[in-house]
């Protein structure tokens, strides 16, 4: 399994980057932080095209995380950390690999 971690620094202004690096490496799981753009316009519809659903915790105009993931992540979680300031900082769930559930943190 092939789990990678990148801080996009925006996500829309580097898709293309995203897209290239999805097709040529083929991580199973791709954490995604600093996406800085709301749920609603992350563009989850281009990364599911490659194969990837999207699981996203975002926020306009800075911060923001994400998984993309090749494999079903359950028990999505969004206040691991409870944030005073209410940033998307923290994104958990949990996977399943031979039948051991793996927590998964993005930070």
């Amino acid at each position: 399994m092939k789990i990678a971690s990148w801080n996009v620094n925006s996500v829309r202004a580097r898709i293309l980057n995203v897209l290239d690096y999805l097709k040529k490496d083929k991580p199973d799981i791709l954490f995604l932080q600093e996406i800085k753009t709301e749920n609603i316009n992350f563009p989850s519809e281009e990364f599911k095209q490659a194969g990837y659903m999207s699981f996203v915790y975002g926020q306009k105009s800075y911060n923001g995380v994400a998984f993309l993931s090749k494999i079903k992540i359950e028990n999505i979680n969004q206040d691991f950390i409870k944030d005073d300031l209410k940033q998307s900082r923290i994104l958990t769930g949990d996977i399943k690999i031979k039948n051991k559930k793996i927590r998964l943190i993005n930070i």
